[in-house]
Parts: structure tokens; C-alpha cells; sequence
């Protein structure tokens, strides 16, 4: 369950595929709590699958107001070199949810979410302001 309290800055920006649609939430909680959420939703009638390369499946990144990159939820981490395939059940969703502590870092941002699929590639951007 989200908490959307009147406190925290909620932004969307929905992107509509022919197979699947996905929305993509920054909640700016505090100067120091950034949450994002890539949801994917499955609105066709059948299961459909979702391919990726590895276990990289998605990754957040955010950029500053010159286009510099200022955070990346994949860097330093480790990931599966393994094939994945995820399974969406028709009418269902499945949520992809990262946290980011901009430890200081003010102004006007933006974040990208990514969904890493072969088949299904998602890309959205939300334009977000830290205090």
C-alpha cells in the first residue's frame, strides 16, 4: 500500500504501449527520501512474458537540470548473467519500487525509469524538485 499523504510530492507520467502499460511515481518525502516506482501492467487478454538479458530486469537513474548524471540504483551492484523471463498475467501488474537518499542535493531533477526488457522496453521520465 502507498502512503499519498498531502505531505509527500507525488508526479506521474503514464506511457500506453499497444501490449502493456506503466506509470512511473516519484515521491518526494523529504530532502532526504526520494522513493520511485515503476509499475508495468499487463492489459491484454493472455499472459504475457517478459524477457530480459540478465538480472538487471529494471534500473532508476537521475540527472540533474545540465543532463549530468547524479545517481544510478544498477552502479556497484551485482546482477545475474543469466536469461529472465517474468510471466504477467493478463489485467495484473507487477511493481518495480527503489529508494534514493539525495543526501543534500537541491533543485530541479529528473528520473528515469527503465524497464531492461527485450521484448517489452519501457522508458519514462519524471522532472521533480528537491528543497
Amino acid at each position: 500500500m502507498r502512503d499519498d499523504s498531502a505531505d509527500d510530492r507525488t508526479h506521474r507520467a503514464t506511457v500506453n504501449g499497444a501490449t502493456i502499460t506503466s506509470a512511473f511515481d516519484v515521491k518526494v518525502a523529504d530532502a532526504n527520501d526520494v522513493k520511485f516506482s515503476l509499475s508495468v501492467t499487463n492489459f491484454t487478454a493472455k499472459m504475457m512474458e517478459l524477457r530480459f538479458p540478465n538480472g538487471l530486469t529494471h534500473d532508476f537513474y537521475v540527472v540533474d537540470a545540465n543532463g549530468k548524471e547524479v545517481w544510478r540504483w544498477s552502479k556497484g551492484r551485482m546482477f545475474t548473467q543469466g536469461i529472465q523471463n517474468k510471466l504477467l498475467k493478463s489485467r495484473s501488474t507487477t511493481i518495480f519500487d527503489e529508494k534514493w537518499n539525495p543526501e543534500g542535493l537541491v533543485g530541479e531533477f529528473t528520473a528515469i525509469a527503465v524497464l531492461r526488457s527485450d521484448n517489452h522496453p519501457v522508458e519514462s521520465r519524471v522532472t521533480f524538485t528537491l528543497p
